[in-house]
């Protein structure tokens, strides 16, 4: 071994041994202990007299039951008789089965026992406000049996302290104390996980959005966070169509109201969007992405009202997901979506959970006005828009939906039946006798299907549909490939992920989509620094032509409150007769600035 290896280690040791001594020092005491249910996590806040030095672990139980633990060790020493009392009164909901606490190593440790395999999504400090000192806060989310056997391996202390590597040993470190921001991930105590469809985090940027005031009080149920932001466009070649221009500029707003019953078995959240173009107003539009009630009972849970549902797991192209209708105004990415009106109840039994959702009030999907950029060929005629039912887009449309982790699969099946979201564009004359294209939605039913295998490192993902209808033409496509991570490069705390999908459509030439035999490659990086910086390159190659589709998305917070985006599609080599080729010489670079609140 060398005397470089040699040296890390014994400064390791020695910054271990110096931070043992500081923090066995610290007199902090948790004031009080709350939990909170939301639509998407379970969450768990202390209250404490100081900020803590912590670090978070994966166990699987030795208690009856055979539970799965996330454990917190504070490396303080609060009193265990006034914990353990404040801890009767934290409600036991959502993915928590119990809490306890007890002393360890000179400080205290809190065991957190689950229903189901879980890790902390996010953790971080809030300053104190009147009448409140710092809370730590914990959100947990479910994952897969495979990625909690990961995470447990990942966090097991070694064997042998003389075989340790820095990048191996659990570090110490305090929690930054931050204003309510977008949150910091503290990769330093949480092991690296694998991206999660979306969202995963493509790059989390949905879970971004969100911020966390934690007003989760004895006097207020009630958090109000969000975003404002401002949106610049630059387009690299003038267009094909006289009207647009060759830059534009937008601002956008995205403000979440959430409330939380006092049980936690209750939770209204109101998520209204709005955007302004300057150039196109085609393009400036007002939504309702979420207005839900969702209630939860045992293993029963009901959401009433316009909710987003996503399904998925590759990269390139999201095949199964049909819930929404995409808000293509936004991007064409897919990503962005349109609030639904809808009825759903789900059933969490010991094969797996079994959801059913009612939907009504179709939404259209909108494209870029005449003087937008990535506008089609000609204009819309959103007046004659067609529908196959005679109930026009209040026909009730179904689905029901099962998933389940089987081994180191993770699986959803489900089956559709209803108005697609995929118009079927129609030549026609307006009141005007211009020449227009007319939408027409069908009735279609479709069957998808869903897996993802975690196999250390390796992720395997596979989707495919099943469409037929009777004014559509029976199909069946699927996306499926690979994402490899390596983890701590260098010694350091950046990831890299390579991806390789293979996207596959049986219509050939006769697919209304781009991706009919196409291979995408890609690599998605993240520094897991305080900044969140991050990014994701990829391209998309079509098997049969010239034609490539190459994409950029990186982001970067600035300070507490600014997060900075920048985006750039660029469209190469397209065909004439290629469903794309419209939007060929609308190549972009996009910056997107914005102010959380």
């Amino acid at each position: 071994m060398g005397n470089t290896a040699l040296l890390r280690r014994s400064v390791l040791a020695a910054a271990l041994f110096v931070l043992s001594i500081n923090t066995a020092q610290a007199d902090v005491q948790i004031l009080d202990v709350r939990t909170g249910l939301h639509p998407d996590k379970t969450r768990v806040v202390l209250e404490l007299s100081e900020e803590a030095f912590y670090q978070i672990s994966y166990v699987n139980s030795s208690v009856p039951g055979d539970f799965k633990e996330v454990i917190i060790d504070l490396q303080e020493t609060p009193s265990q008789e006034d914990v353990a009392s404040l801890l009767k009164k934290a409600e036991v909901i959502g993915l928590l089965e119990k809490i306890s606490i007890e002393e360890h190593d000179g400080g205290a440790r809190l065991r957190i026992f689950l229903r189901k395999a879980a890790t902390v999504d996010k953790s971080f400090m809030l300053k104190p406000e009147p009448g409140i000192q710092y809370r730590l806060v914990f959100d947990l989310k479910a994952i897969s049996a495979a990625e909690w056997a990961r995470q447990v391996k990942l966090t097991a202390p070694p064997e042998v302290m003389t075989e340790v590597t820095p990048e191996l040993v659990p570090k110490l470190i305090p929690a930054p104390a931050v204003p309510a921001v977008p949150p910091v991930s503290l990769k330093a105590i949480a092991p690296p996980e694998p991206e999660e469809p979306p969202h995963t985090e493509t790059i989390q940027m949905r879970q971004e959005s969100e911020t966390y005031d934690d007003m989760m009080t004895e006097e207020s149920n009630f958090t109000l966070s969000g975003y404002i932001e401002v949106e610049g466009r630059g387009f690299s070649q003038s267009s094909f169509h006289a009207e647009p221009k060759d830059w534009a500029m937008s601002f956008a707003l995205e403000p979440l109201l959430e409330y939380v019953s006092d049980s936690g078995a209750s939770q209204v959240m109101f998520r209204p969007f709005g955007r302004f173009d300057v150039n196109d107003k085609g393009r400036s539009h007002f939504d309702i992405r979420e207005l839900n009630w969702t209630g939860t009972k045992g293993r029963w849970q009901m959401t009433v009202g316009i909710d987003t549902v996503f399904w998925g797991v590759t990269e390139s192209n999201h095949l199964v997901d049909i819930i929404n209708q995409n808000d293509n105004l936004e991007d064409i990415d897919q990503e962005d979506k349109l609030g639904q009106p809808m009825v759903s109840a789900s059933y969490d039994s010991a094969i797996g959970v079994f959801s059913a959702y009612v939907m009504t009030y179709f939404r259209e999907m909108r494209f870029p006005g005449t003087n937008g950029r990535l506008r089609l060929p000609l204009p819309v005629d959103y007046a004659q828009t067609q529908y196959e039912s005679g109930s026009d887009k209040w026909h009730t449309d179904f689905a029901v939906r099962w998933t389940h982790v089987i081994g180191n699969i993770d699986v959803g099946l489900y089956h559709f039946k209803g108005t697609s979201r995929e118009p079927e564009m129609i030549l026609g004359m307006d009141i005007n006798d211009n020449v227009v294209l007319i939408p027409r939605y069908n009735l279609i039913d479709q069957t998808g299907l869903d897996l993802q295998g975690t196999f250390e490192d390796v992720l395997i993902k596979f989707e495919a549909i099943q469409r037929s209808g009777r004014d559509t033409l029976d199909y069946w496509a699927m996306a499926g490939g690979i994402e490899y991570s390596f983890y701590g490069l260098g010694g350091g705390d950046s990831d890299i992920g390579l991806l390789a999908e293979y996207l596959y459509d049986d219509r050939g030439e006769q697919a209304t989509t781009a991706f009919e035999d196409d291979l995408f490659v890609g690599m998605r990086w993240a520094a897991n620094d305080i900044k969140s910086t991050e990014f994701l390159v990829g391209a998309i190659f079509d098997l049969n032509s010239s034609a490539k589709f190459i994409n950029f998305e990186g982001s970067r917070r600035l300070g507490d409150d600014w997060k900075i985006t920048l985006d750039a599609r660029f469209f190469m080599g397209i065909p004439v007769a290629d469903p794309a080729y419209t939007q060929s010489r609308d190549d972009f670079f996009q910056v997107r600035l914005a102010r959380y609140f």
